[in-house]
């Protein structure tokens, strides 16, 4: 007799049962507020300043993200009216975001290893997005620094049996997720899904973070969520190698060159991000 193969909403419903008692951070009023003014018929670009700007940690941690190297601003950005102006309201939206949840993962207890993770992919993922067509590097950041968010919400539920399964994916990106089935009968992509909805990422990201364990890239359709793929695949085999320093093994290898070769990168490029990472300072991240 043959298992029956199972839909998308039951993994759905295994993602949330793998969580239960865990609680999916709210998105923050501001962003809610932001979406609301960037859907109106006349968006009002004062307002937008005026929301971000009543939050003075968000916003300055915006400013901090606008101003880094992997952002290319021409300027420095020292106010949000002049964010607006320079960046665009949908790349500051990212940005925004992307500080949200920083702020949000700085009160996690216990999670350090995997925010911090998270925090240098993002970067990398940024610094690569300047390497190819189609993806900014805000999207990359903004995604890549998702990519994670159902581990901490795993970790969250059994940090001992979680952080265990954590530091083998660097090394084994395909048969940790086989672990986190077995252990939680979900996996953090699929939880990280749900996070990733409920902050209304683009779909494109949504993908990514769900795809972001497959072996080939080549098998997700959408070519926006293919290269946001290959740029977390490859910017966590330059984590993992450069900044914790794990054992690149075969797998890690293949899962790391299928990102390469998605992105069409050479070796050159690869060096150029890897001594971004090193010289990149731990205190900006935090």
């Amino acid at each position: 007799m043959t298992t029956p193969i199972e839909n998308f909403e039951q993994k759905l419903k295994r993602a949330y049962s793998a969580i239960q008692g865990v609680k999916i951070p709210d998105m923050p009023k501001e962003i809610i507020e932001l979406d609301h003014e960037m859907s109106a018929r006349y968006p009002n670009t004062q307002k937008m300043i005026q929301i971000i700007s009543s939050n003075t940690i968000l916003a300055g941690e915006v400013l901090k993200i606008a101003n880094a190297p992997i952002m290319r601003a021409k300027i420095p950005i020292s106010s949000i009216a002049q964010a607006v102006s320079t960046l665009g309201t949908q790349n500051l939206k990212n940005m925004v975001v992307a500080a949200a949840l920083k702020n949000i993962w700085g009160s996690e207890k216990g999670m350090r290893e995997i925010i911090d993770n998270s925090v240098d992919v993002a970067y990398c993922a940024g610094e690569l997005a300047h390497l190819v067509q189609g993806v900014t590097a805000d999207e990359a950041y903004v995604c890549a620094l998702f990519h994670n968010g159902g581990a901490i919400l795993l970790a969250n539920k059994k940090p001992e049996l979680y952080n265990e399964i954590f530091f083998q994916s660097h090394s084994l990106p395909l048969t940790s997720i086989e672990k986190e089935e077995v252990a939680f009968n979900s996996n953090h992509a699929i939880v990280g899904l749900l996070m990733a909805k409920k902050w209304h990422l683009s779909e494109h990201m949504i993908q990514a973070i769900y795809y972001h364990h497959i072996d080939k890239c080549s098998r997700i359709k959408d070519e926006k969520s293919r290269i946001m793929t290959g740029l977390i695949k490859v910017a966590n085999g330059i984590v993992a190698e450069t900044s914790i320093g794990a054992y690149i093994g075969a797998e890690m290898t293949e899962y790391y060159k299928d990102g390469i070769d998605t992105l069409m990168l050479d070796v050159s490029q690869i060096k150029e991000v890897r001594m971004a990472l090193q010289s990149y300072s731990n205190g900006f991240a935090n």
